[in-house]
């Protein structure tokens, strides 16, 4: 399917409406009645103040969560410390561990703790062109994630997939304006967890 005649897309109509400008310009029997160059340029301008504004927050957000990534690993690395020193002092099954924001490993660890349903909280634009950002409930007893996104809503024609060991992940080379449906499940050793409600999202940007 080719572009339509008046494009939709930001940068497409941007550039639409410049030529058109540029037409209006050179054209001596335009009617008063038409839009007129100045018309057509306010538009114009309007269009790129916006796409420059959104161009500017992506970077932003791509920058404050790579910042975010990097504090969580910090966090964890801080968190498995205090773990290990608690271990010692008190056992690693110890309820005295509860003080610590860390439950007593045996009721934590191993094959008798359930996987839980994860669910998908937000499902957006990535910072990417053509990508869709996904962001899901954390699962204790999971040591991964598995993401998988289709195109149809029966979920039959998978388009890709991955393994994550954060709860969300950013889906990139996604064609601009088709929509997808994702699912998340829970992983751990060779235990998968339910997959997830499905959400959907069009790649817009």
């Amino acid at each position: 399917m080719g572009k339509p005649r008046i494009a939709t897309k930001p940068n497409d109509l941007r550039d639409q409406l410049m030529q058109a400008a540029l037409g209006i310009g050179v054209e001596a029997n335009w009617p008063a009645t038409a839009p007129t160059q100045s018309d057509v340029n306010t538009q114009v301008a309007a269009l790129f103040t916006s796409i420059q504004q959104i161009d500017s927050l992506k970077s932003q957000l791509s920058q404050a969560r790579a910042t975010l990534h990097t504090q969580i690993g910090d966090g964890v690395d801080v968190m498995k410390r205090v773990d290990e020193v608690t271990d010692g002092l008190y056992g690693s099954d110890s309820p005295k561990k509860n003080d610590f924001g860390l439950p007593p490993k045996k009721s934590t660890h191993g094959a008798s703790i359930p996987l839980e349903q994860v669910v998908i909280i937000k499902i957006d634009d990535g910072t990417a062109p053509a990508s869709i950002f996904v962001d899901w409930d954390s699962d204790a007893g999971a040591s991964a994630y598995q993401i998988e996104w289709f195109s149809d809503s029966a979920m039959t024609q998978s388009i890709g997939n991955a393994a994550v060991s954060a709860s969300e992940h950013e889906i990139q080379g996604l064609t601009m304006g088709q929509q997808y449906w994702v699912r998340v499940r829970s992983v751990r050793g060779n235990e998968n967890g339910q997959w997830s409600d499905p959400a959907t999202r069009v790649a817009n940007l």
